[in-house]
């Protein structure tokens, strides 16, 4: 099955959309917040997931609300042989599904629009993971730069079912922050294990472009569309 992207998703969606306060603050629990709110407060951004062993992105979320705060959006994800693609404005949207191109527009009962109302998953504060009572182990350390580096340890048997390949068994968050306590980027560690072998993936989460994405581009070739239009 789709091996890296379920992993991926594991990190992102096993509980995207979790928080969970209360009791004594965790060691950076308060940049964690505010970066969560920060995020949803933006205009437009570009979300890259990259694959800290080989450098490359496997996912790219590009996305932008319109004055009404309706979405556009494009995302690509792209591992292992494995390629999703598609783009969506609100009226329609277009996908490529490993070659096969489809489809749908606002009168279709499957279209979903995207507004601040009702936010793509990786747009919602989410992203930025936080579970606090997941969470196993906690520290808060300064880095070089003057920024904080904060990272937690979640219990994986607190965070929801895996339907990946495997077993999850182990999974842990760093987050930077500038001397500012402003959002640097996070990575998440997790492990898979496999045939009784333990794989190790390493995915660091950036957000860049942020409120200056001038248009998202349809990232879907629709031209065989066009061809059975014509």
């Amino acid at each position: 099955m789709k091996k890296s992207l379920v992993i991926i998703a594991a990190a992102f969606t096993i509980l995207l959309s979790a928080c969970s306060v209360g009791g004594s603050p965790l060691p950076g629990e308060d940049l964690i917040l505010a970066a969560r709110k920060w995020y949803t407060s933006l205009d437009s951004a570009r979300v890259r997931v990259v694959n800290a062993h080989t450098g490359e992105a496997e996912q790219e979320f590009v996305y932008k609300y319109d004055e009404k705060g309706v979405m556009t959006y494009s995302y690509v994800g792209k591992s292992d042989g494995i390629y999703l693609a598609q783009y969506n404005n609100g009226r329609e949207q277009f996908t490529n599904d490993n070659g096969e191109i489809s489809a749908l527009d606002s009168s279709d009962l499957r279209f979903t629009a995207y507004s601040r109302d009702v936010p793509y998953p990786m747009a919602d504060e989410g992203l930025i993971l936080f579970y606090k009572r997941g969470i196993t182990s906690a520290g808060a350390i300064s880095s070089d730069d003057g920024g904080t580096v904060v990272s937690y340890v979640y219990d994986v048997a607190k965070l929801g079912e895996y339907d990946g390949e495997g077993e999850l068994t182990a999974f842990s968050v760093d987050y930077r922050f500038d001397a500012g306590g402003n959002f640097v980027d996070m990575s998440e560690k997790t492990e898979i294990t496999v045939g009784g072998e333990t794989v190790s993936h390493l995915y660091t989460i950036y957000i860049d472009d942020r409120n200056s994405v001038e248009k998202v581009e349809n990232v879907v070739d629709i031209s065989s569309l066009k061809d059975e239009n014509p």
